[in-house]
């Protein structure tokens, strides 16, 4: 039987244990509340995001995740939590890729050539069984325009959702 009067004592135990591990963890900032200490590391990446462009895109796409996590998009958590895995759009499982990943993303480059690329990139995509919404990742190019037409024409003639940050211009 559970006596009442001692489990206040047993939730008391485990808070103590957790604040003496937590002072342990902090012994380098002995006069420091929970909220003033820093991670001593990034958090490990555990959220993937599956991305469509060339390889050496994922650089760029992880330093506009670190873009519009400081423009306050909070759904982005912590940037190092994003670990991005380059997939070419010829992958032969894709129908599998998509039932496994969530998290799809497209780099959509600053060349002239770029939306051209883009649309080819996601009608591809479509034909071969791919996401049905995908997130839109690029250098800092305004919503309106280029960015917005290729959406209209994914949602249009692809029935891919094209989906668009909005971005804080300076």
């Amino acid at each position: 039987m559970n006596d009442p009067d001692t489990r206040p004592a047993v939730e008391t135990l485990d808070q103590a244990a957790g604040l003496r591990r937590w002072a342990e963890q902090n012994k380098a900032h002995p006069t420091a509340t929970a909220h003033e200490v820093a991670p001593l590391s990034p958090p490990a990446p555990d959220r993937t995001l599956i991305l469509f462009g060339p390889t050496q895109a994922a650089g760029p796409a992880h330093k506009t995740l670190e873009r519009w996590h400081q423009q306050g998009h909070q759904w982005i958590g912590h940037p190092a939590r994003w670990r991005m895995l380059p997939v070419d759009n010829n992958h032969r499982d894709l129908q599998t890729l998509t039932r496994q990943q969530p998290r799809w993303g497209l780099w959509i480059d600053s060349d002239l050539d770029a939306f051209r690329r883009a649309f080819q990139t996601l009608r591809q995509l479509s034909e071969q069984g791919g996401p049905d919404h995908v997130l839109a990742l690029h250098a800092g190019f305004p919503r309106q325009g280029l960015l917005n037409n290729l959406r209209e024409a994914a949602h249009r003639y692809l029935g891919v959702r094209l989906l668009l940050i909005d971005e804080i211009s300076d």
